[in-house]
């Protein structure tokens, strides 16, 4: 990955880094891009619904007033909602057997083209579905491992 480009996490790393805990690698790869990060919305809304405790609750309503006072979360705009909208039609039309899937690929999709809005890469642990979505669409993808 180029040096200086924008990062956007994907839930999943959020979610390895708050298991692994304040020691992990998971945490230390987030904080050491932070300055180079910006927040997806959709992921937002994906780490409210996960949070389980009030704990949890507490940590991701922290992460995401962060990421607010800086500036630094991105909503998909109209036209990514259609350009969402147009893979996952390509996808259901041109792959019958992924089908079933199509539903839950909308959030990734959006998450992909929020941070394509802002020159972002997405850092994902799910490297198969991005994938899947980048055949229909263009996004910039870093796995995470």
């Amino acid at each position: 990955m180029p040096a200086g480009r924008w990062v956007v996490f994907d839930t999943n790393v959020y979610v390895a880094a708050l298991r692994e805990g304040i020691d992990g690698a998971a945490f230390a790869r987030i904080r050491d891009r932070t300055p180079r990060t910006f927040l997806a919305s959709v992921v937002s809304a994906e780490l409210r619904a996960g949070a389980v405790d009030r704990v949890g609750r507490l940590a991701v309503r922290e992460l995401v007033e962060q990421f607010d006072r800086l500036g630094r979360i991105v909503t998909p705009d109209a036209r990514s909602w259609n350009l969402a909208g147009d893979a996952l039609g390509n996808i259901r039309r041109r792959e019958p057997a992924l089908r079933a899937k199509v539903t839950s690929l909308w959030n990734d999709a959006l998450i992909a083209l929020s941070a394509r809005q802002i020159g972002a890469s997405v850092v994902t642990g799910n490297v198969r579905d991005f994938e899947l979505l980048h055949r229909f669409m263009p996004l910039d993808l870093e796995p995470f491992e």
